[in-house]
């Protein structure tokens, strides 16, 4: 895996059309490295391949109601 680093954190966010301001790039790379660090952390659970989640989790938003604007 590569190691993430301010300038590929910044390439990265600019690919998906956004742009992190300078000041914050060093809190969001603690960010990413922080939940990089939990994924191992779950990868490396010896769970058996017929536990199911407790919880889904999504990064999506849920979608809005149809009477909803």
């Amino acid at each position: 895996m590569q190691v993430m680093n301010r300038d590929t954190l910044r390439t990265l966010a600019a690919a998906n059309g956004l742009t992190i301001p300078e000041e914050r790039l060093e809190l969001v790379l603690r960010e990413y490295e922080s939940l990089m660090q939990t994924l191992r952390e779950l990868n490396a659970l010896q769970l058996p391949a017929e536990a199911e989640p407790a919880d889904t989790f999504s990064l999506a938003p849920p979608p809005l109601s149809s009477g909803r604007r």
